[in-house]
């Protein structure tokens, strides 16, 4: 696991990155008399990847949570896990 604090150097970059986070599911098609009684609680994933560019030094956490903030927008960050970022930088 990277330091606490580590900077990221400005260029091209492959991402990784899986969250996890409680939720309730209730199957599709319950009654709503009966949603409550057969709702379960659950862990769901997310997760995305891709490829960016960056233009200036910044660290990494911060990279870190401008993806979660973007993965999770309807979620409430404080129930969040990352349980994986990964950066891979590209070469050209």
């Amino acid at each position: 696991m990277p330091a606490s604090g580590e900077i990221v150097e400005p260029g091209r970059y492959d991402y990784d990155l899986t969250v996890k986070f409680p939720s309730v599911y209730i199957p599709e098609h319950t009654p709503p008399a009966f949603r409550n009684a057969y709702a379960q609680q659950t862990t769901r994933t997310r997760w995305v990847s891709g490829q960016f560019d960056l233009t200036e030094h910044v660290g990494r956490e911060a990279l870190r949570d401008h993806f979660v903030r973007q993965v999770c927008a309807d979620v409430d960050l404080n129930i969040v896990d990352v349980t994986r970022f990964d950066l891979t930088p590209v070469s050209t």
